[in-house]
């Protein structure tokens, strides 16, 4: 037997406020056809029995969007936890609540159920926040009738009939590239991300940078994820293969640059007398990292914030943007110096 009382309807209030169900509705609608007095012994009611409403009846009746959803696999990592909450933020901020749906996997049976999730509430529209195979996997099976904003990392591989929002982490790449490259490296290293789906920019910008700088190009070594411990294995595995060769190392993210940096210390290496690290994103911890690490700024919580706005827009029937993409900054602190005199 559930011990928990039923959930109260708008019957239930209706016979608390002694009025009709249709009273009760035209309260919750904001109608005038309601005077003062009835309309605070309806809410007075609503608050007694504990009645909070039905979205999606209230979203019928009204036609006012009250709830959008987020698609995420992640919500814990800086850049989905950023992103999430510039959405959040500016749904807030217009009087809407956040449905956020967390996919499983990229494989079918994922997918499907995401989608289900997705499309069996009441929601004016949905963001995916599509920094992995599973989101973007999700993006196209998703019903056509449901307003959809990619909150996405990459710009290319998107889904053509869904509007976007992008970094340019081509341009970050090759500005941590050509960092490198105006301090006097002329052997840097790539840790890259692990996915490789849509094409990954941020190696590709920096690989570009170098073959026009006419400087050799090493194996890209991919990290398993993006977490520390991946970046201190694959730093090992750069110096097991090249050793003195490395002077500089660019990373796939903060996180990867700070398990690289500690790898190097491990192996006596100072960081950046005898290598150099730039990281990607600027996580909050980059600052206070020992040395402070450089690194290619990129605003989440932005991206969070213009997708909310291209949604509404979308949701709204208002002409869209062109082109939102959000650019990369150079943050330089202590982790990169001239290469050392050998």
């Amino acid at each position: 037997m559930n011990r928990f009382p039923q959930r109260p309807t708008l019957t239930d209030v209706a016979t608390a406020a002694g009025v009709s169900t249709v009273t009760v509705s035209r309260v919750i609608e904001g109608s005038v056809k309601v005077t003062a007095k009835t309309r605070e012994r309806v809410h007075e009611a609503m608050d007694r029995i504990g009645y909070f409403g039905n979205a999606a009846a209230s979203q019928l009746v009204s036609g006012r969007v009250t709830t959008i959803g987020i698609v995420t696999s992640n919500t814990a990592d800086y850049g989905y936890a950023a992103t999430i909450h510039g959405i959040e933020k500016r749904a807030r901020e217009r009087d809407m609540s956040v449905l956020i749906s967390v996919i499983e996997g990229a494989d079918e049976a994922s997918v499907r159920k995401t989608v289900s999730t997705v499309a069996s509430h009441a929601l004016g529209g949905v963001v995916v926040v599509d920094f992995d195979d599973g989101a973007h996997a999700t993006i196209p099976a998703l019903p056509g009738y449901l307003p959809v904003v990619s909150a996405t990392g990459q710009a290319e591989g998107g889904v053509a009939d869904r509007p976007f929002v992008s970094f340019d982490e081509y341009r970050g790449g090759a500005i941590a590239a050509q960092h490198l490259i105006d301090l006097g490296h002329r052997s840097i290293f790539i840790l890259a991300p692990y996915d490789t789906r849509p094409t990954e920019r941020r190696s590709l910008g920096i690989l570009d940078t170098l073959t026009q700088a006419r400087l050799p190009h090493y194996p890209v070594i991919r990290c398993a994820d993006w977490r520390p411990l991946s970046g201190y294995n694959a730093a090992r595995e750069m110096l097991d293969n090249y050793g003195d060769q490395v002077t500089a190392i660019a990373c796939a993210n903060d996180e990867v640059a700070l398990g690289a940096i500690r790898a190097l210390l491990d192996r006596g290496l100072r960081v950046p007398e005898d290598v150099s690290v730039v990281g990607f994103d600027d996580h909050p911890l980059a600052a206070f990292a020992s040395p402070p690490l450089t690194t290619i700024r990129q605003d989440f919580e932005k991206v969070g914030v213009l997708s909310f706005a291209l949604l509404d827009a979308l949701m709204e029937g208002r002409e869209l943007p062109e082109e939102f993409r959000v650019q990369p900054e150079l943050v330089v602190r202590g982790s990169t110096a001239p290469p050392p005199v050998r």
